[in-house]
């Protein structure tokens, strides 16, 4: 079930009704949404639940565990198994094939004979986004630095509630749980603002991200070899565009309905394609992902790898050459959590060459970036190279695709005009989008209460008039 279909909306606003009149009553209320969560889950595929929910008890009984162990070393342990127990099933649902196929390939290199099960394992959407908020969980409670949750129901919601289950933000449990475990307010937080970033994330996805996918994206990456040159870098800014409205407009959508559920969502980008530098861009994209790999992976692992390095090197050396190492092993572990695929594995790698450079220049050679637009340009031209890495599908259409994009003789199908406006209508929305938000939501507060919902309304036709037939899956439902 998509958030922009007609099924959704009639779920919802049952949902809403129910959760609001239940609002006097804290355990009604939460009741209510779980089960609606896992109803809006297992619609989808009810196999899907009970993952979930193996996945969450596992969480919960550790975390308990933890918060009563009797030593720091029992607390380790119990740490140890939750968080090893939930990255098996996130190895066996989403990288068992990748794995044995990686193997079989390895094999018939060395002229080894191989006899690998291969499975038809099922994929449970958006058991990456839920099995890194519960590991988050227990490190932040393991570490002193996170809540408690109140009860097993509330924990249960907090890693079930439905806006943000599939592809996140992944919410830490200081910014959730508390929400969940105090009485839910008499009214909505900020119906105007809800409304807008509903709005916002129709715009995004049913109009703008469809579109691109349809008339440009989705043809031009399934066969890089029948198209020109020119096609094929206007098919690298459209899916440049397409993979932000996309992600950006589930996200918006996700924290307007959690906002009329009386839940306050954490933002998940800060204009990414504005970047100055290619660490300015890891600041704002997809930034639940990006403060998750910062402070449970890239900062415990440089700091352990510079003291090891300590006794070979300076002080100053070590921790340069702890923090730098622990980048590049940080991004192969990002590539490879958005895919089950070795072009994810490289995508997430070149990445890490790119900040390794970047910070290398800036800690070697004490390289003054200045940023600007020029700064912004190469950093889009780089961010949207890897794009491609990143949807190319195998490295044998990488190649071609990278290839063909600078053989300006090539012969081949070329791309409808009319995608190049939408594109620059896309990188304007982008850069002053923060401008038109505020004025529209300026306007939508000038007009008296009773006619601010006509207005919403209003726009939500335009916006489902203007978009194309159809509605393509997330992409970020895929990881």
């Amino acid at each position: 079930m998509q958030f922009p279909t007609l099924g959704f909306a009639i779920f919802f606003t049952l949902v809403l009704s129910l959760a609001w009149l239940a609002r006097g009553h804290r355990i009604w209320r939460n009741l209510i949404l779980l089960a609606a969560s896992y109803w809006f889950y297992a619609a989808l595929d009810w196999r899907f639940v009970v993952i979930l929910i193996a996945s969450s008890l596992t969480f919960y009984g550790a975390g308990e565990l933890i918060a009563r162990a009797s030593s720091a070393s029992r607390a380790r342990g119990w740490l140890a198994a939750g968080i090893a127990f939930n990255l098996l099933l996130l190895a066996v649902f989403k990288y068992y094939n990748f794995f044995i196929d990686s193997l079989a390939g390895l094999a018939e290199m060395l002229g080894l004979s191989q006899h690998l099960l291969v499975l038809e394992i099922l994929f449970p959407v958006g058991i990456s986004f839920y099995v890194f908020q519960g590991i988050s969980y227990l490190l932040d409670l393991s570490g002193q630095r996170g809540v408690r949750a109140g009860s097993l129901l509330d924990f249960l919601l907090y890693m079930t509630l439905f806006p943000q289950l599939l592809a996140g933000p992944i919410c830490r449990s200081r910014e959730l749980l508390p929400q969940i475990m105090v009485d839910p307010p008499r009214a909505c937080p900020d119906v105007t603002r809800a409304a807008v970033l509903i709005l916002s994330g129709l715009l995004k996805k049913a109009v703008l991200a469809h579109y691109i996918d349809v008339h440009l994206v989705g043809n031009i990456f399934s066969g890089p070899e029948n198209f020109t040159a020119p096609a094929l870098w206007v098919g690298m800014l459209g899916y440049t565009l397409l993979i932000y409205w996309d992600f950006s407009g589930y996200t918006d959508l996700a924290r307007g309905l959690g906002l009329l559920l009386g839940f306050e969502i954490p933002e998940n980008f800060d204009h990414p394609y504005v970047a100055t530098d290619i660490s300015d861009f890891w600041r704002r994209w997809h930034m639940t992902l990006s403060f998750w790999l910062r402070d449970y992976l890239f900062l415990p692992w440089a700091n352990r790898w510079a003291k090891g390095f300590r006794r070979f090197l300076g002080r100053s050396q070590s921790a340069l050459w702890g923090s730098q190492l622990s980048l590049l092993a940080t991004f192969v572990i990002c590539g490879l959590w958005h895919g089950a695929a070795w072009t994810f594995v490289l995508w997430g790698l070149y990445h890490g060459v790119l900040l390794f450079i970047h910070h290398g220049l800036r800690n070697g050679v004490k390289l003054r970036w200045k940023g600007g637009w020029w700064g912004r340009l190469g950093t889009l031209v780089l961010v949207a190279f890897g794009w491609v890495l990143f949807n190319a599908g195998g490295f044998d259409n990488c190649w071609i695709y990278l290839t063909r994009m600078f053989s300006f003789q090539a012969t081949g199908d070329g791309f409808e005009l009319l995608v190049l406006p939408v594109i620059v209508l896309g990188f304007a929305i982008h850069v002053y989008g923060p401008g038109l938000r505020r004025l529209y939501t300026t306007l939508s507060e000038r007009l008296p209460w009773g006619w601010r919902p006509v207005l919403w309304f209003a726009s939500g036709m335009v916006l489902l008039a203007l978009k194309p037939s159809g509605i393509a899956p997330y992409i970020y439902f895929g990881f």
